[in-house]
């Protein structure tokens, strides 16, 4: 029997997806999966879609990939699904689409919400924060900063939103120490993407605001894991990347292997409205004080060979 060959197609290149693909990995190898996986160098939907096509064309047997915006994907999974190339969504999710099952994070707007509980615990009541995205249009980016902001209004707390940082690293730090500088009363920072909190711990070095910041984020690259057990990251989220990628190749194997009805029968899905098919690891958030169940975790499942990702 020759592997399963998948079309994975990722939002960008950003590191968070080492960990993602981590997962696709190790599931690839468990279960025979010939993995092929294209992303744009920054986001870019209309390159996700002609790399969708391509790998139909290449004769993939099943296409996964990230729903960078709800409505862009429809008629290149109706053309899939024409050839009987079965199709997920994973990490963010375009119901509509026609796409099988998700496997992905909880709603990007409870997902600020957690973060926004996590800093109203370490700041005061109508202190000031600092927010930070790096797209202004992408539902993941939008639904996090509105449901944290919608908690610091709960609490009273003067938001200071920083436009965006398009993505860069180097913007991204230069518009943290720039707003430091200039809010010296914020007692807090926030940013909605993986490589925030480890900028902002820099920024807040720099301008030797170490101690007086609290700084909570998402994901655990490896310099998340070491600031937060050092304390300089108070709290990190941990969406479980790791099992997008894992879950995803796993689903696709029996999608493929075993035919639609079945694959998502055992699964407790339902074939014929796929659109409620969805699963989401739950989150877990990690403090100094929790964090060494991180490090057990990767330790377990080994994820040393994998560039970027805690070993």
């Amino acid at each position: 029997m020759r592997p399963v060959r998948i079309g994975i197609t990722e939002k960008n290149r950003n590191p968070y997806w080492e960990m993602v693909n981590a997962g696709w990995y190790d599931a690839a190898r468990r279960l025979d999966l010939e993995l092929r996986i294209d992303a744009p160098d920054s986001e870019d939907i209309d390159a996700q879609v002609a790399m969708m096509r391509a790998q139909l064309d290449s004769g993939v047997d099943a296409l996964a990939f990230v729903a960078t915006r709800t409505d862009a994907f429809d008629d290149v999974v109706a053309d899939a699904h024409d050839r009987n190339v079965p199709v997920v969504a994973f990490d963010l999710d375009a119901p509509a689409s026609g796409r099988l099952l998700f496997v992905g994070m909880e709603p990007p707007e409870q997902a600020g919400r957690r973060a926004g509980a996590q800093m109203a615990g370490l700041i005061e009541d109508g202190a000031t924060v600092i927010v930070q995205t790096g797209s202004e249009q992408a539902p993941g980016a939008v639904g996090k900063r509105a449901g944290f902001e919608a908690v610091m209004a709960e609490h009273a707390v003067t938001v200071i939103d920083a436009p965006s940082d398009g993505e860069d690293a180097a913007t991204a730090y230069a518009t943290a120490r720039s707003l430091l500088h200039a809010h010296p009363e914020a007692s807090g920072i926030f940013g909605v993407y993986g490589y925030h909190p480890i900028l902002q711990a820099r920024a807040v070095e720099a301008v030797r605001r170490t101690g007086e910041v609290a700084i909570v984020g998402f994901d655990m690259l490896p310099e998340t894991v070491d600031l937060v057990a050092a304390g300089s990251v108070a709290a990190s989220t941990w969406i479980r990347e790791y099992y997008f990628g894992y879950y995803a190749a796993a689903a696709i194997s029996d999608l493929v292997r075993l035919g639609t009805t079945d694959a998502l029968t055992m699964r407790g899905m339902d074939a014929e409205r796929p659109a409620g098919n969805v699963f989401v690891p739950p989150p877990v958030v990690y403090t100094k004080d929790t964090i060494g169940e991180f490090r057990e975790w990767s330790r377990r499942v080994d994820l040393g060979h994998v560039k970027g990702v805690v070993a």
